[in-house]
Order: C-alpha cells, then sequence, then structure tokens
C-alpha cells in the first residue's frame, strides 16, 4: 500500500508542470496554473489514507473475532471452581463443561448461557436468571443452591424461568412432579419415562416424544405446545390439556381416562384405538375422540 502510494504521487508530480500549462494565444508566453492539480493531489492522499484506516480498522475485528474464539476455546472446560461470580452478567456466554464447583452464582445472569456438561457441585444458584439456560448433561445439580421451585434430578436443572433441553434424551427417568414450566423442550425425548403430575405450563413441546411415557395428572394448561409431539402408548389418565395446542399430535394407543381437553386444540390429531376421557375408544366413533370428551363441569375453569 505504501508503495503503491508513493509510486501513484510521484507520477502525479511529475505530470504536475506539464499539466498545469496553458498556450497563451496572446502571446507567446505559457501560464502555469497547478493549483488545481494540486488540490487533486490532496485529495487523493486523504481517500488513500481513509482506505488505509479502514483497512486496519477490519484487521482489528478480525484480531477481536479471533481473540474471542480463543478465549471460547479456553473456557472449555475451565476450572472456576471456588470463585465469587455473584451478581455479574454471563449472558448468552458458552460455558460448556466448565467447573463451577463451590463457585458462588447467585444473582448472576446467566440467560442463555450454554452450560451443558457444567460440574455444579454446590454450586450457589439462589436468585440466579436462568431463562433459556441449556442445561443437559450437567454434573452434580443436586447439591447446588437453588432457588425456590427450581429442581435437580438425573443431572436435569429445571428452573422456574425455563430452560432450554431441546433435543435431548430423557428418556426412561422419573422426573414426577417436576417443574418444566414456560421452558423450551423441542424434539426432547420423554418416552418411557415417569412423570407423573409434572408442570409442563406454557412449554414449548413441539415434536416432543412422549411415547410410553406415564403423565397421568401432568398439566399442559395454559398454552402448552405440543404440535405434532408423539405421545403413542402414553398414560394421559387425568392430564390436564385445558387450552393446550394438540395439533398434529399422535395418540395412537394412549389412554386420556378422565382427561381435561376442554378448548385445546385437536386438528389435525391422530387417534387410533385410543381411550376417550369418557372411557369409550376412538375407533368406536369414527376414529376420533373430539366428540367424547369429561362432562363440562367436571372441571373448574382454569
Amino acid at each position: 500500500m505504501v508503495r503503491i502510494t508513493a509510486l501513484m504521487l510521484t507520477v502525479l508530480f511529475v505530470m504536475l508542470p506539464l499539466s498545469g500549462c496553458l498556450s497563451n494565444e496572446d502571446n507567446d508566453d505559457v501560464v502555469c496554473d497547478d493549483s488545481d492539480l494540486l488540490e487533486t493531489v490532496v485529495l487523493l492522499e486523504e481517500q488513500i489514507e481513509n482506505k488505509d484506516r479502514k483497512i486496519e480498522t477490519l484487521e482489528g475485528i478480525q484480531r477481536d473475532y479471533e481473540r474471542d474464539v480463543a478465549l471460547m476455546a479456553d473456557v472449555f472446560r475451565t476450572n472456576l471452581s471456588g470463585l465469587n461470580l455473584s451478581d455479574v452478567s454471563l449472558a448468552h456466554a458458552i460455558l460448556r463443561g466448565v467447573n463451577f464447583s463451590h463457585t458462588n452464582l447467585s444473582g448472576a445472569d446467566l440467560t442463555g448461557v450454554d452450560l451443558q456438561f457444567a460440574i455444579l457441585n454446590h454450586t450457589d444458584l439462589r436468585g440466579a436468571v436462568l431463562t433459556g439456560v441449556k442445561t443437559a448433561g450437567v454434573v452434580g445439580c443436586e447439591t447446588s443452591l437453588l432457588s425456590s421451585g427450581d429442581f435437580c434430578r438425573h443431572g436435569v436443572l429445571l428452573s422456574t424461568d425455563g430452560v432450554d433441553l431441546s433435543g435431548v434424551d430423557l428418556s426412561g427417568l422419573d422426573l414426577s412432579v417436576m417443574n418444566f414450566h414456560d421452558g423450551t423442550y423441542v424434539g426432547t425425548n420423554f418416552s418411557q419415562g415417569v412423570l407423573y403430575g409434572a408442570y409442563f405450563y406454557g412449554a414449548n413441546l413441539e415434536n416432543a416424544v412422549f411415547d410410553g411415557a406415564n403423565l397421568n395428572g401432568a398439566y399442559f394448561t395454559s398454552g402448552g405446545r405440543l404440535t405434532n409431539a408423539s405421545l403413542v402408548d402414553a398414560n394421559l389418565r387425568y392430564t390436564h390439556f385445558f387450552k393446550a395446542d394438540l395439533t398434529g399430535a399422535n395418540l395412537t394407543g394412549a389412554d386420556l381416562t378422565e382427561a381435561d381437553l376442554r378448548r385445546a386444540n385437536l386438528d389435525n390429531v391422530i387417534w387410533g384405538d385410543t381411550i376417550c376421557p369418557d372411557g369409550t375408544v376412538s375407533d368406536e366413533h369414527g376414529g376420533t375422540c373430539a366428540g367424547n370428551l369429561v362432562e363440562p363441569n367436571q372441571y373448574p375453569d382454569e
């Protein structure tokens, strides 16, 4: 860039005495006016300097990016045990596998943080914001200090803020009475699990799998989204689906005895040998349970 600049200026200065000289028709004298060309040279110099600054800025951005990537890689499985990180903001950080044993994270903002496989032995998470946190595979959260309403069982950390466990395999686990409300569980595998009385208020369960799961008395009310979810052969006795969205859900072989389906969206539900809320079988009613719900007054409005 320096060589190019010098070359351009050299050419301009060589041309300067020639291009700036004009013939005077009245006499043979030659009049030279270099002011216009000088202005052009100054403008070119300024443009070149501006381009140089832009290049330096882009190079700086590239260096910052490479530094951030390196730091991100260094954080993986870093030992941050025993530190006082109360009230700090770590929102959207990637902290996979980090060791937070005995670390004080009380009141910290962990919104959207990736904590998968992190070590949380005796970690203080009281008052921490856990909205959208990815918590699959965390270790030791059973010993963590949690806010009221937050749970940890079998390495599954759940928060009333609503965590993100999309695509995680939770099959076969006993997660009874745990609070999944307002969380994101797109494509999560709950098959063969025990989820008796679990709370899924307002949870996003699109394409989730509950095949063979025991959901007796579970709550999907107030906007629980089960669109295209699979509940084949699931135990849904006394389960609450009030105002839930079951569009496209597969209820083949499911037992919905005494389940509350009032005001639920049942568009395109797949029925097949399904036990309806009133105890009849879907195949006896043209392959649907939509017209065989419990009596309207059996459940109070929720």
